[in-house]
């Protein structure tokens, strides 16, 4: 596997881009400190140093489309799933694609892609997932990691490598099957819960039903009727 480990860099995905000119399909750069970690909708992702996975991976896509762009995130959001599962632990993913397990989250996902005409030319992947860590700093309202939920420890060198064979399988065979595995794997699926319209402030009860190819969120409301929203729209 082509792996950059860094002690400490501002962000992998901006040091990926940095370097994806010359850099082949599938590299990947890790860090064991990000000191300016890139997280989704402009935040920064929290990591400990040295306990937990923080890396990027550069795609280079044939074939997608430019309005098909979110395989890409379904593609990386369901080999992380199921990377969980093979230590024995059953995860979802909160659109568009947060992984938790138990209401709780314990990895964050940021794609940047560029568009080549009507087609995708590739997309940088970064990966904030959980690991060792067992004390989160108290304003994240949710984390959780591998330790705490498994009382093992690991060697994240280790991790990575297993971690991105799933990610790469899923990768190599996207298609509709990727889409499918995601819906099954959609947090609140189907369960009625209380959201929020950003724009408005309203709060209002619904279902998510499922995600349109562009990554749009669908809701159906009490009374029937479905809403769609992209992100940034919807809260929950």
């Amino acid at each position: 596997m082509k792996i950059k480990w860094y002690n400490i860099i501002e962000s992998t995905n901006s040091k990926l881009s940095s370097l994806k000119n010359s850099c082949p399909d599938k590299q990947v750069v890790a860090a064991y400190e990000q000191s300016a970690g890139k997280g989704q909708r402009g935040n920064v992702w929290e990591s400990e140093p040295r306990k937990n996975l923080t890396f990027s991976i550069l795609f280079y896509p044939t074939g997608i489309q430019a309005k098909d762009q979110f395989l890409i995130s379904q593609a990386v959001a369901v080999g992380i799933c199921s990377y969980i599962r093979g230590k024995g632990i059953e995860s979802e993913i909160k659109w568009p694609n947060d992984i938790y397990v138990g209401g709780k989250k314990i990895c964050g996902i940021l794609i940047e892609n560029a568009i080549e005409g009507p087609m995708l030319k590739s997309s940088i992947a970064g990966i904030g997932i959980n690991i060792n860590q067992k004390v989160f700093p108290g304003y994240l309202p949710n984390p959780t990691s591998l330790v705490l939920l498994s009382d093992r420890t690991f060697r994240i060198e280790d991790e990575l490598e297993e971690l991105l064979g799933y990610i790469f399988e899923e990768y190599d065979s996207i298609g509709s099957q990727t889409v499918e595995k995601y819906l099954d794997r959609l947090y609140l699926k189907d369960i009625h819960h209380i959201y929020t319209d950003t724009a408005t402030g309203k709060r209002f009860d619904g279902c998510i039903r499922t995600v349109t190819p562009e990554g749009c969120l669908v809701v159906e409301c009490e009374n029937g009727e479905e809403r769609t929203f992209a992100f940034k729209e919807i809260a929950y």
